[in-house]
Protein backbone atom coordinates (compact mmCIF):
# COMPACT_ATOMS: atom_id res chain seq x y z
CA UNK A 1 0.00 0.00 0.00
CA UNK A 2 1.33 3.43 -0.97
CA UNK A 3 2.28 5.88 1.73
CA UNK A 4 0.50 9.25 1.64
CA UNK A 5 1.82 12.72 2.47
CA UNK A 6 -0.11 15.94 3.07
CA UNK A 7 1.90 18.95 1.89
CA UNK A 8 0.80 22.39 3.04
CA UNK A 9 1.90 25.12 0.66
CA UNK A 10 2.40 22.47 -2.00
CA UNK A 11 1.78 24.87 -4.88
CA UNK A 12 4.49 27.26 -3.76
CA UNK A 13 8.05 27.28 -5.05
CA UNK A 14 9.61 24.69 -2.72
CA UNK A 15 6.28 22.90 -2.37
CA UNK A 16 5.88 22.07 -6.04
CA UNK A 17 9.37 20.55 -6.10
CA UNK A 18 8.46 18.51 -3.01
CA UNK A 19 5.33 17.27 -4.80
CA UNK A 20 7.49 16.19 -7.73
CA UNK A 21 10.02 14.42 -5.49
CA UNK A 22 7.48 12.61 -3.30
CA UNK A 23 5.53 11.54 -6.38
CA UNK A 24 8.69 10.18 -8.00
CA UNK A 25 9.37 8.24 -4.79
CA UNK A 26 5.98 6.53 -5.10
CA UNK A 27 3.92 8.43 -2.52
CA UNK A 28 0.29 9.47 -2.83
CA UNK A 29 -0.01 13.21 -2.30
CA UNK A 30 -2.59 15.63 -0.97
CA UNK A 31 -1.78 19.34 -1.28
CA UNK A 32 -3.43 22.09 0.77
CA UNK A 33 -2.69 25.58 -0.53
CA UNK A 34 -4.63 28.86 -0.43
CA UNK A 35 -2.71 30.23 -3.44
CA UNK A 36 -1.94 33.44 -1.55
CA UNK A 37 1.82 33.48 -1.92
CA UNK A 38 4.36 32.37 -4.53
CA UNK A 39 2.09 29.89 -6.32
CA UNK A 40 3.70 28.39 -9.40
CA UNK A 41 2.20 27.30 -12.68
CA UNK A 42 2.89 23.56 -12.38
CA UNK A 43 0.30 20.85 -11.83
CA UNK A 44 0.72 17.12 -11.46
CA UNK A 45 -1.64 14.38 -12.58
CA UNK A 46 -2.96 12.27 -9.74
CA UNK A 47 -2.26 14.84 -7.01
CA UNK A 48 -5.21 15.84 -4.85
CA UNK A 49 -5.26 19.64 -4.43
CA UNK A 50 -7.42 21.35 -1.81
CA UNK A 51 -7.57 25.14 -2.20
CA UNK A 52 -8.17 26.42 1.31
CA UNK A 53 -6.73 28.17 4.33
CA UNK A 54 -5.45 25.56 6.78
CA UNK A 55 -7.61 26.77 9.65
CA UNK A 56 -10.77 26.30 7.56
CA UNK A 57 -10.14 22.56 7.40
CA UNK A 58 -10.85 19.90 9.99
CA UNK A 59 -8.46 16.96 10.02
CA UNK A 60 -11.33 14.48 10.28
CA UNK A 61 -12.49 15.66 6.84
CA UNK A 62 -9.06 15.17 5.24
CA UNK A 63 -7.51 11.94 3.96
CA UNK A 64 -5.49 9.87 6.41
CA UNK A 65 -1.77 10.37 5.82
CA UNK A 66 1.59 8.93 6.87
CA UNK A 67 3.43 12.26 6.95
CA UNK A 68 2.57 15.94 7.36
CA UNK A 69 5.00 18.19 5.46
CA UNK A 70 4.39 21.78 6.50
CA UNK A 71 5.65 24.49 4.15
CA UNK A 72 2.75 26.99 4.15
CA UNK A 73 3.91 30.43 5.34
CA UNK A 74 4.43 34.00 4.15
CA UNK A 75 7.52 34.13 1.94
CA UNK A 76 10.16 36.61 0.81
CA UNK A 77 11.66 39.80 2.27
CA UNK A 78 8.97 41.84 0.49
CA UNK A 79 6.16 39.29 0.69
CA UNK A 80 6.20 39.29 4.50
CA UNK A 81 5.65 43.05 4.74
CA UNK A 82 1.87 42.86 4.29
CA UNK A 83 1.69 40.67 7.40
CA UNK A 84 3.24 43.27 9.68
CA UNK A 85 1.79 42.96 13.18
CA UNK A 86 -0.03 39.68 12.45
CA UNK A 87 2.90 37.42 11.52
CA UNK A 88 3.20 35.51 14.79
CA UNK A 89 -0.50 34.72 14.94
CA UNK A 90 -0.56 33.55 11.33
CA UNK A 91 2.50 31.30 11.61
CA UNK A 92 1.70 29.89 15.05
CA UNK A 93 -1.94 29.10 14.30
CA UNK A 94 -0.79 27.14 11.26
CA UNK A 95 1.86 25.26 13.24
CA UNK A 96 -0.67 24.24 15.91
CA UNK A 97 -2.92 23.02 13.09
CA UNK A 98 -0.06 20.98 11.60
CA UNK A 99 0.82 19.47 15.00
CA UNK A 100 -2.84 18.56 15.50
CA UNK A 101 -2.79 16.79 12.12
CA UNK A 102 0.31 14.81 12.96
CA UNK A 103 -1.27 13.71 16.23
CA UNK A 104 -4.61 12.88 14.56
CA UNK A 105 -2.85 10.71 11.98
CA UNK A 106 -0.29 9.33 14.43
CA UNK A 107 2.42 10.32 11.97
CA UNK A 108 5.54 12.52 11.93
CA UNK A 109 5.60 16.26 11.21
CA UNK A 110 8.29 17.79 9.00
CA UNK A 111 8.36 21.55 9.45
CA UNK A 112 10.11 23.82 6.97
CA UNK A 113 11.54 26.64 9.04
CA UNK A 114 14.00 29.27 7.78
CA UNK A 115 17.59 30.43 7.98
CA UNK A 116 16.14 33.76 9.15
CA UNK A 117 16.07 32.35 12.69
CA UNK A 118 19.81 33.07 12.84
CA UNK A 119 19.06 36.78 12.74
CA UNK A 120 21.02 39.85 11.70
CA UNK A 121 24.82 39.53 11.65
CA UNK A 122 27.43 42.20 11.08
CA UNK A 123 30.29 39.76 10.50
CA UNK A 124 30.57 36.71 8.29
CA UNK A 125 30.09 33.41 10.10
CA UNK A 126 29.07 29.89 9.14
CA UNK A 127 25.81 29.31 10.96
CA UNK A 128 25.37 25.97 12.74
CA UNK A 129 22.28 24.37 14.28
CA UNK A 130 23.47 24.72 17.87
CA UNK A 131 24.45 28.02 19.48
CA UNK A 132 24.13 30.41 16.57
CA UNK A 133 20.53 31.62 16.98
CA UNK A 134 20.99 35.33 17.66
CA UNK A 135 17.88 37.47 17.26
CA UNK A 136 18.15 41.11 18.23
CA UNK A 137 15.08 43.01 19.28
CA UNK A 138 14.88 45.17 16.16
CA UNK A 139 11.26 46.04 15.40
CA UNK A 140 11.26 44.93 11.77
CA UNK A 141 8.81 42.70 9.93
CA UNK A 142 11.71 40.51 8.88
CA UNK A 143 12.53 39.92 12.55
CA UNK A 144 8.86 39.40 13.36
CA UNK A 145 8.88 36.60 10.78
CA UNK A 146 12.15 35.13 12.11
CA UNK A 147 10.99 35.14 15.74
CA UNK A 148 7.64 33.59 14.81
CA UNK A 149 9.45 30.83 12.93
CA UNK A 150 11.84 30.25 15.84
CA UNK A 151 8.90 30.13 18.24
CA UNK A 152 7.31 27.52 15.97
CA UNK A 153 10.45 25.41 16.36
CA UNK A 154 10.29 25.80 20.14
CA UNK A 155 6.60 24.81 20.19
CA UNK A 156 7.33 21.67 18.14
CA UNK A 157 10.34 20.70 20.25
CA UNK A 158 8.51 21.24 23.54
CA UNK A 159 5.52 19.23 22.33
CA UNK A 160 7.84 16.27 21.74
CA UNK A 161 9.24 16.60 25.27
CA UNK A 162 5.83 15.98 26.80
CA UNK A 163 4.59 13.54 24.16
CA UNK A 164 7.07 10.72 23.45
CA UNK A 165 5.00 9.50 20.49
CA UNK A 166 5.29 12.83 18.65
CA UNK A 167 8.09 12.81 16.06
CA UNK A 168 9.30 15.80 14.07
CA UNK A 169 12.00 17.19 11.84
CA UNK A 170 12.84 20.89 11.45
CA UNK A 171 14.49 22.04 8.21
CA UNK A 172 16.26 25.39 7.87
CA UNK A 173 16.83 26.10 4.16
CA UNK A 174 19.31 28.74 3.02
CA UNK A 175 18.61 31.00 0.03
CA UNK A 176 16.70 28.57 -2.12
CA UNK A 177 16.43 29.30 -5.83
CA UNK A 178 15.83 27.52 -9.13
CA UNK A 179 13.16 26.71 -11.70
CA UNK A 180 9.61 27.85 -10.85
CA UNK A 181 10.71 30.57 -8.42
CA UNK A 182 8.79 33.77 -9.05
CA UNK A 183 9.89 37.31 -8.19
CA UNK A 184 6.78 37.77 -6.03
CA UNK A 185 7.83 38.41 -2.46
CA UNK A 186 11.20 39.91 -3.36
CA UNK A 187 13.18 36.88 -4.53
CA UNK A 188 16.32 38.26 -6.05
CA UNK A 189 17.39 35.86 -8.82
CA UNK A 190 14.08 35.70 -10.74
CA UNK A 191 13.80 39.48 -10.38
CA UNK A 192 17.26 40.00 -11.86
CA UNK A 193 16.54 37.57 -14.71
CA UNK A 194 13.23 39.18 -15.61
CA UNK A 195 14.79 42.64 -15.55
CA UNK A 196 17.66 41.51 -17.77
CA UNK A 197 15.38 39.78 -20.30
CA UNK A 198 13.11 42.83 -20.43
CA UNK A 199 16.01 45.25 -20.92
CA UNK A 200 15.28 46.99 -17.61
CA UNK A 201 17.81 48.13 -15.03
CA UNK A 202 18.95 45.27 -12.79
CA UNK A 203 18.20 46.77 -9.40
CA UNK A 204 20.73 45.86 -6.72
CA UNK A 205 19.88 46.88 -3.16
CA UNK A 206 22.47 49.18 -1.60
CA UNK A 207 26.04 48.28 -2.67
CA UNK A 208 25.20 44.64 -3.46
CA UNK A 209 27.92 43.25 -1.20
CA UNK A 210 25.48 41.23 0.93
CA UNK A 211 26.62 37.59 1.04
CA UNK A 212 24.32 34.68 0.28
CA UNK A 213 24.80 30.95 -0.34
CA UNK A 214 22.32 30.33 -3.14
CA UNK A 215 21.21 26.70 -3.06
CA UNK A 216 19.48 24.78 -5.84
CA UNK A 217 15.91 23.96 -4.90
CA UNK A 218 16.26 20.28 -5.79
CA UNK A 219 19.23 20.03 -3.42
CA UNK A 220 17.08 21.58 -0.69
CA UNK A 221 14.25 19.14 -1.44
CA UNK A 222 16.73 16.26 -1.31
CA UNK A 223 17.63 17.36 2.22
CA UNK A 224 13.95 17.54 3.17
CA UNK A 225 13.31 14.06 1.78
CA UNK A 226 16.34 12.56 3.52
CA UNK A 227 15.19 14.01 6.84
CA UNK A 228 11.61 12.83 6.22
CA UNK A 229 12.75 9.23 5.66
CA UNK A 230 15.60 9.14 8.17
CA UNK A 231 16.27 6.27 10.56
CA UNK A 232 14.73 6.47 14.03
CA UNK A 233 17.84 7.80 15.78
CA UNK A 234 17.92 10.83 13.44
CA UNK A 235 14.44 12.16 14.28
CA UNK A 236 13.48 15.12 16.48
CA UNK A 237 16.32 17.21 15.06
CA UNK A 238 17.02 20.53 13.38
CA UNK A 239 18.81 20.46 10.02
CA UNK A 240 20.51 23.26 8.10
CA UNK A 241 20.33 22.72 4.34
CA UNK A 242 22.44 25.06 2.23
CA UNK A 243 25.41 25.10 -0.11
CA UNK A 244 28.20 27.16 1.47
CA UNK A 245 30.32 26.63 -1.65
CA UNK A 246 27.87 28.86 -3.53
CA UNK A 247 28.68 31.84 -1.33
CA UNK A 248 28.53 34.96 -3.52
CA UNK A 249 27.58 38.61 -3.26
CA UNK A 250 24.29 39.90 -4.65
CA UNK A 251 26.35 42.06 -7.02
CA UNK A 252 28.03 38.93 -8.42
CA UNK A 253 24.59 37.48 -9.05
CA UNK A 254 23.53 40.57 -11.01
CA UNK A 255 26.73 40.54 -13.08
CA UNK A 256 26.38 36.86 -13.97
CA UNK A 257 22.72 37.27 -14.93
CA UNK A 258 23.72 40.11 -17.24
CA UNK A 259 26.49 38.01 -18.80
CA UNK A 260 24.45 34.81 -19.21
CA UNK A 261 21.46 36.60 -20.74
CA UNK A 262 23.63 38.84 -22.93
CA UNK A 263 21.47 41.72 -21.75
CA UNK A 264 22.27 45.40 -22.30
CA UNK A 265 20.62 46.20 -18.96
CA UNK A 266 22.49 48.45 -16.56
CA UNK A 267 23.15 47.40 -12.98
CA UNK A 268 21.63 50.10 -10.78
CA UNK A 269 22.17 50.44 -7.04
CA UNK A 270 18.92 51.38 -5.31
CA UNK A 271 17.60 51.94 -1.80
CA UNK A 272 14.98 49.22 -1.13
CA UNK A 273 13.34 51.33 1.57
CA UNK A 274 12.43 53.86 -1.10
CA UNK A 275 10.91 51.04 -3.18
CA UNK A 276 9.13 49.05 -0.48
CA UNK A 277 8.68 51.45 2.41
CA UNK A 278 10.13 51.80 5.92
CA UNK A 279 9.19 48.26 7.00
CA UNK A 280 11.75 46.68 4.64
CA UNK A 281 14.92 45.28 6.23
CA UNK A 282 17.99 43.73 4.61
CA UNK A 283 20.13 40.87 5.93
CA UNK A 284 23.84 41.33 5.10
CA UNK A 285 25.29 37.85 5.81
CA UNK A 286 23.71 34.37 5.67
CA UNK A 287 26.11 31.45 5.14
CA UNK A 288 25.21 27.92 6.30
CA UNK A 289 27.13 25.27 8.12
CA UNK A 290 25.48 22.09 6.80
CA UNK A 291 27.99 19.56 8.14
CA UNK A 292 25.37 17.89 10.35
CA UNK A 293 23.08 16.80 7.51
CA UNK A 294 26.07 15.85 5.37
CA UNK A 295 27.61 13.63 8.04
CA UNK A 296 24.47 12.04 9.47
CA UNK A 297 22.10 11.80 6.48
CA UNK A 298 24.56 11.79 3.58
CA UNK A 299 23.20 14.97 1.99
CA UNK A 300 25.33 16.80 -0.55
CA UNK A 301 24.81 19.80 -2.79
CA UNK A 302 25.08 19.04 -6.49
CA UNK A 303 24.72 22.28 -8.42
CA UNK A 304 27.00 25.32 -8.42
CA UNK A 305 25.73 28.87 -8.39
CA UNK A 306 26.40 29.55 -12.09
CA UNK A 307 24.47 26.39 -13.03
CA UNK A 308 21.55 27.53 -10.89
CA UNK A 309 21.58 30.98 -12.50
CA UNK A 310 21.61 29.38 -15.96
CA UNK A 311 18.61 27.19 -15.05
CA UNK A 312 16.55 30.19 -13.92
CA UNK A 313 17.54 32.14 -17.04
CA UNK A 314 16.46 29.24 -19.28
CA UNK A 315 13.17 28.92 -17.37
CA UNK A 316 12.30 32.59 -17.89
CA UNK A 317 13.50 32.62 -21.50
CA UNK A 318 11.14 29.72 -22.22
CA UNK A 319 8.26 31.50 -20.48
CA UNK A 320 8.98 34.64 -22.47
CA UNK A 321 8.92 32.68 -25.75
CA UNK A 322 5.56 31.04 -25.00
Amino acid sequence: MKRKVLITGGLGFIGVHCVERWKNEGWDICVVDNKSANTVDALFDGVEVIESNLLDLDWKDLPKVDLVLHLAAPVGPVGVLKHSGTMAQLILEDIYWAIEGAKYNNCPLVHISTSEIYGYREDKSYLAEVGDKVLHGDYTVRNEYAIAKLLSEIVISNRAKIDPDFRYQIIRPFNVTGKHQLPNGGFVLPRFVQQALNGEDITVYYDGLQLRAFTWVKDIVDGIYLASTASEENWNEEWNVGNEKNERTILYLAQRVKEITGSDSKIANVDPVELHGPLFAEAPEKIPNSEKIKERLGWKATKGVDEVIAEVVEYYQNKKDQ
